[in-house]
């Protein structure tokens, strides 16, 4: 299992806490240092669109002034190909198949009913 995220990350740390309490395995990617691609985005638009993946809290999303902007599949890509700290955190990758597990931020009750089910 991947989490994709950056360390400072309120939600990244509750992510991690969460992991760690239930013994559950992972290996955090520090999109600081490891930053995703277009490829990998494009395979994640196999479970979300890229535009749900586009966080409006983010210094970053302001920065870029997207606010009330229409944005389509192909920009949003692009734009977090570009700057990837405008994606929700974390994410959590577990494979990429019919039967994987693919989920952007942090809700206890999700996590629970999906990674201790």
């Amino acid at each position: 299992m991947k989490m994709y995220g950056i360390k400072t990350c309120a939600s990244v740390k509750k992510a991690k806490a969460f992991f760690d309490k239930n013994n559950i395995s992972y290996d955090f990617i520090d999109l600081t240092k490891e930053p995703v691609n277009e490829q990998k985005i494009e395979k994640w638009q196999a479970f979300t669109p890229a535009t749900s993946m586009l966080n409006p809290r983010s210094k970053a999303y302001r920065d870029l002034k997207l606010k009330g902007k229409n944005i389509s599949e192909e920009k949003a890509v692009s734009i977090i190909a570009k700057e990837n700290s405008v994606l929700k955190r974390p994410i959590i990758e577990h494979g990429l198949n019919t039967h994987d597990k693919f989920v952007i931020g942090f809700n206890e009750e999700e996590y629970k009913s999906t990674f201790l089910a």
